[in-house]
């Protein structure tokens, strides 16, 4: 079994303290070649280490560490952990990989401290992966003059490695974001924590918003909370000369799994009593950006309703869609689907016209009557109204607002407007100029009225899912005044 601390490319590689140094990184510098300029050893570390710095600080700040794929951790005998190939992210954005199996043993780890007066004792392990490095392949070189070794060659590979390390208890998992967090229910609000009671406010907004308003409502608090947090971000090191990267090179290395072992004493050595707890639920995960994409999507019913909660919005009122009968006071507008008759009564259509005193709320001669066939509600009026602009209100909330027969839903407002979420309701109002209206003294003209009301919004086009919309001529609706409007 070839174990993650060989190396394939030569069998002569040496292993240094400073190898991982010697990885430069020129995150803000790039080589600028020029026709006939001489090159330096410190122009190709410029040249490698802008790519490299760069690649390093987007993993690291942007998608943070963890495993990619693989690594699982199994017991393998007595004393062993056996982790699987894999590939992962270190913190400070360091592709880790391990390209065989590999077996790592507890047992000089559970000698270190031994007590042979305790019967049994519980000991908690962290397994962790992290970057290694050494120097390869060695090559002839000039040699440096001021150097007394003369040495004449030099190593011109770096093999990036990882190595396994087992260290005492739980690890540390660093929580940054502390107020988005608390804005999504993922971290309490502790004692003098000003940021997380700025969240907890945050929150209660936007529960108290409408319904239809949340989700833009969180999405605001979201991107403001979360400003707040990156604004406090700092890379580690001084403050007058900061790191690069969020952690440091010992606290840069990968979770694999926590092990929680039982230890007893035989004849003054340690022996495992049972088998050992694995647990990977510790260890981080680096998903791709297509997953999250389609988990962010099972966020949607929290806003759409989700199993058989019906999802349909109601029917809609088409504004634009009065039309005037033959007679001056008989009007009827267009909806997007059938209604159920016995919902649209008096009380649910109400007709105002505007005069110059104000409002007037027109009476009805009879209950309004649903036209199935064109899908439009008739209204006819007591009297011919004598004021320039008339405003007809349908009620879709309430105790009785006019509901869809299929689905049995409320009214969800004019075509256009938000209709909300199911089974909540919208009222419809629709404005039109009376073009019967005979300008008297005291009144203006239905220009006046239509500049201070503002453009009507134009008809929207049918929904496939609704029946097609047509607007009946008035041949269509000739008949209209002679039918029995109580034959419901």
């Amino acid at each position: 079994m070839t174990t993650i601390d060989e190396w394939t490319s030569s069998a002569r590689a040496h292993d240094v303290s400073d190898a991982s140094a010697q990885l430069s990184l020129w995150p803000w510098n790039s080589l600028r070649p020029a026709r006939g300029m001489l090159l330096d050893s410190d122009d190709f570390e410029v040249l490698l280490g802008n790519p490299r710095a760069k690649h390093m600080l987007h993993n690291a700040w942007l998608h943070g560490s963890g495993v990619v794929w693989g690594m699982s951790v199994e017991q393998s005998g007595e004393w062993d952990l056996r982790v699987s190939p894999g590939v992962g992210i270190d913190g400070l954005g360091r592709e880790l990989h391990i390209d065989a199996p590999h077996c790592y043993s507890v047992k000089e780890e559970l000698e270190k401290g031994h007590d042979p007066t305790c019967k049994v004792r519980d000991v908690e392990l962290c397994l962790i992966l992290s970057f290694d490095a050494c120097l390869d392949r060695p090559v002839p070189a000039l040699a440096d003059p001021c150097d007394v070794t003369r040495e004449s060659q030099e190593y011109s590979r770096i093999n990036e490695r990882a190595r396994l390390r087992l260290v005492r208890g739980h690890p540390r998992v660093p929580r940054t974001y502390h107020r988005v967090r608390v804005l999504l229910g993922l971290d309490e609000v502790r004692e003098d924590d000003d940021p997380g009671r700025e969240a907890v406010a945050a929150r209660n907004e936007v529960l108290a918003a409408p319904a239809h308003d949340r989700a833009p409502e969180l999405l605001r608090w979201f991107r403001c909370l979360a400003a707040r947090d990156a604004a406090q971000l700092t890379p580690t090191g001084d403050v007058c000369d900061p790191d690069l990267f969020p952690v440091l090179d010992g606290d840069a290395g990968i979770v694999l799994a926590c092990v929680r072992i039982k230890v007893k004493d035989e004849s003054g050595c340690p022996v495992i009593d049972g088998e050992m707890c694995i647990d990977d639920c510790c260890r981080r995960t680096v998903m791709p950006t297509t997953v999250i994409q389609d988990l962010v999507c099972a966020l949607a019913p929290g806003l759409i309703g989700a199993g058989d909660t019906p999802t349909t919005i109601g029917p809609q009122a088409v504004p634009g869609s009065i039309k005037w009968g033959h007679r001056p006071r008989e009007l009827s507008f267009q909806v997007t689907a059938d209604l159920l008759p016995a919902t649209v009564t008096r009380d649910a259509v109400i007709v105002s016209s505007l005069s110059p005193a104000g409002w007037i709320v027109e009476d009805l001669e009879r209950r309004p009557r649903y036209d199935p066939e064109h899908n439009r509600v008739i209204v006819r009026l007591a009297d011919r109204p004598a004021n320039p602009i008339i405003r007809v209100l349908v009620i879709g909330t309430g105790p009785t607002p006019v509901y869809g027969a299929q689905p049995p839903v409320p009214l969800a407002g004019v075509v256009g407007d938000d209709a909300g979420t199911t089974g909540q309701g919208r009222d419809a109002v629709l404005t039109t100029e009376n073009p019967f209206f005979e300008p008297t003294e005291g009144h203006e003209p239905p220009h006046a009225y239509e500049a201070a009301q503002g453009p009507q919004t134009p008809a929207s086009p049918a929904s496939p899912a609704s029946p097609a919309f047509k607007i009946p001529t008035s041949a269509d609706l000739e008949g209209d005044d002679d039918r029995d409007y109580d034959e419901e």
